[in-house]
């Protein structure tokens, strides 16, 4: 199954700042090998997540449903969020997602990422979550920066030098909700003018490079077309899973002296994005 979800543009207003403005647009394929979708999303301001099944047809594609509605009533809020708020979504979807997986004989689990806009400190910020190897890019100007790390054995035997890494499947992961690790790594990550996430489940990351994937964020239009083609493009690319995708345009928003797009184009080492929890189950 395909499923489709139109742009849509949110306008909040802060205390002392300008209104921010953002458009987005989420697309989801089943892909070419597969005939069931296990992934889920949620595109409804102030929520943009993506879930990706494990455990096979109905026990996977029921986790990435379970994950996704925990955060239903957040979203239905149509406001940005406190930071105690994701949390408390963050625990509802670990217990459903555990419901679910007892329910089962082979278990079943999900990753979760994707970003909610929260107010910190009286400013807007992304809340950008993750739990498996899915993964939230930021884009500015020419530039593209992964804010996620996988979590994945591949991942950590490449950050720790290991030089099995590059014989290790990708798709070993070593957090997942409804596994015995659930636990989530988060950024806050300043809203500001001209800057693209893209939030998307590893069927994207799998078929295209992420050279690829700054070139059509770069130059792709609107949130929509930029949605479409990427799906368009994995597919094409060998479609091996399910492919998941949200684009998140922020039209106008907090734009920081320190940070402007004129002074740096560049999105890595950008010292205000801080980790702030890695919650322990």
């Amino acid at each position: 199954m395909n499923r489709h979800y139109g742009g849509g543009a949110l306008t909040q207003l802060w205390r002392d700042s300008a209104p921010v403005v953002i458009e987005a647009a989420a697309r989801s394929d089943v892909g070419v090998r597969r005939s069931v979708n296990e992934d889920s999303l949620l595109a409804q301001e102030p929520v943009f997540i993506v879930a990706d099944g494990m455990g096979g047809h109905e026990a996977g594609d029921r986790a990435s449903a379970a994950a996704i509605e925990a955060f239903a009533e957040l979203a239905a809020t149509g406001s940005a969020a406190s930071i105690d708020d994701v949390s408390t979504a963050l625990h509802a979807a670990r217990a459903a997602v555990d419901a679910v997986a007892h329910g089962t004989e082979r278990g079943a689990g999900c990753t979760l990422t994707g970003a909610v806009l929260v107010e910190h400190r009286g400013e807007p910020h992304w809340y950008v979550l993750n739990i498996g190897d899915s993964r939230v890019y930021q884009h500015r100007g020419a530039a593209l920066a992964q804010v996620t790390v996988d979590h994945s054995l591949q991942a950590e035997l490449e950050a720790a030098g290991d030089a099995a890494a590059a014989s290790t499947p990708r798709n070993v992961i070593t957090r997942a909700l409804g596994s015995d690790d659930s636990r989530h790594d988060a950024w806050l990550v300043p809203v500001r003018t001209g800057t693209r996430l893209l939030i998307c489940s590893d069927g994207l990351t799998t078929e295209l490079e992420d050279e690829e994937l700054r070139a059509v964020l770069t130059v792709g239009g609107r949130a929509e077309s930029v949605a479409e083609e990427l799906v368009r493009r994995a597919c094409q690319a060998g479609g091996r899973d399910n492919v998941s995708v949200i684009i998140v345009d922020t039209v106008a928003g907090v734009v920081s002296p320190a940070a402007s797009l004129e002074e740096s184009a560049d999105v890595e080492g950008d010292d205000e994005t801080i980790e702030v929890t890695r919650p322990v189950r």
